[in-house]
């Protein structure tokens, strides 16, 4: 089964974005690869 992120994650994963954290950063933060954020980051947008 594959790991999904709940919405906790996605709503920090958005914050930080429009903080101004590059996807590395945030990814380092929450334990979550970068290709990963950006792929929600794209989503969002």
């Amino acid at each position: 089964m594959a790991n999904t992120l709940d919405l906790m994650d996605l709503k920090q994963i958005l914050t930080l974005h429009l903080d101004g954290l590059s996807n590395r950063k945030i990814g380092s933060m929450l334990s979550i690869h970068r290709n990963t954020i950006n792929g929600y980051v794209h989503l969002f947008n």
